[in-house]
């Protein structure tokens, strides 16, 4: 099983890619539509910082 540091680290990485995607949609993509994948990238990054509360407060690593 994965302990919980590997799991974080996983998931800074999901989110720098995310975050990534969003800047170049905000540029590639004309008005309402980059602005709108944009925010949706946004709504993803809160949705993995609420997991990775839950995760910090409720996962036991085996030891």
């Amino acid at each position: 099983m994965a302990t919980k540091k590997q799991i974080f680290k996983v998931l800074w990485i999901i989110i720098g890619v995310i975050v990534a995607a969003a800047l170049a949609c905000i540029i590639i993509f004309p008005g309402i539509k980059g602005l709108f994948l944009a925010a949706s990238g946004v709504f993803l990054i809160l949705n993995i910082f609420i997991s990775m509360f839950f995760i910090q407060n409720n996962y036991r690593d085996k030891e």
